[in-house]
C-alpha cells in the first residue's frame, strides 16, 4: 500500500505542480496591473483547490485501470480487483483532499491581500 500511497502522491504533485506553474505565467502576464493579478491570483488558486476537492470526492467512480498510478504500478498489485479498486479509490481521495487543504490556505491569503488592497486603495 505504501507503493500505492507514493504513486499516487506523485502523480496528484505532479498535476497540482503544473496546475500552479499555469497560475504563475497569468499572473506573471497581468504584471502591469497589480490589482488584476491579484485578483487573477486569489480566482485561480481558489479554483484549482475546489478543482482538487471535487476530485477526491468523486475518486471512488473512476476504474483504477484508467488512473497513473496504474501505469506506475505497471498493473502489478498482489490484491484481488475489487480489493484494489476500493483502495486506490481511498488512497486517491485522500491524496487529492491533502493537496487541496494546503492550496486553501495560500488561496484563503491571496484573497485577504486582494481585499486588503481594495480597502487601502
Amino acid at each position: 500500500m505504501d507503493r500505492i500511497r507514493y504513486f499516487a502522491d506523485v502523480s496528484v504533485r505532479r498535476a497540482a505542480g503544473l496546475g500552479l506553474l499555469g497560475i504563475a505565467l497569468v499572473v506573471a502576464a497581468l504584471h502591469f496591473d497589480r490589482g488584476l493579478a491579484l485578483d487573477a491570483l486569489a480566482v485561480l488558486l481558489t479554483l484549482e483547490t475546489l478543482t482538487l476537492y471535487q476530485l477526491g470526492r468523486r475518486a471512488h467512480r473512476v476504474p483504477c485501470e484508467r488512473r497513473e498510478v496504474w501505469v506506475m504500478m505497471d498493473g502489478q498489485h498482489g490484491m484481488g480487483d475489487g480489493r484494489i479498486q476500493r483502495v486506490v479509490s481511498e488512497i486517491m481521495r485522500e491524496t487529492f483532499q491533502v493537496y487541496a487543504r494546503r492550496l486553501a490556505g495560500p488561496a484563503a491569503a491571496a484573497w485577504v491581500v486582494d481585499l486588503g488592497m481594495r480597502l487601502s486603495a
